[in-house]
């Protein structure tokens, strides 16, 4: 684990309180008389699955990592195929 300094650890800790303020007052509309203590929204979660909190999950957008996947796998098929072409030109490939 990486030492982190106080100020970073309190950045952190700040950008996460924020965060979690938002959603309890933006979606889930409380009012302030409702609201906890700013610091106890450091710890744990707020769950909410909003459309907004969740955009990707309910419009199907897959994330980042699986883009990367998927890329590489159709250039690696690429790089095979134009490969089978260059090699082999005299085989007929078929699709079945």
């Amino acid at each position: 684990m990486k030492n982190r300094s106080k100020s970073y650890v309190r950045h952190q800790r700040g950008r996460i309180i924020r965060k979690k303020w938002a959603i309890l007052k933006n979606v889930m509309l409380l009012e302030s008389e409702y609201m906890p203590v700013r610091g106890t929204l450091s710890k744990g979660k707020i769950h909410c699955s909003c459309r907004m909190c969740r955009y990707e999950q309910y419009h199907s957008i897959p994330k980042a990592k699986h883009k990367a996947k998927l890329k590489a796998m159709k250039q690696e098929i690429d790089d095979y195929v134009c490969f089978l072409f260059t090699y082999f030109p005299y085989i007929s490939f078929q699709l079945l």
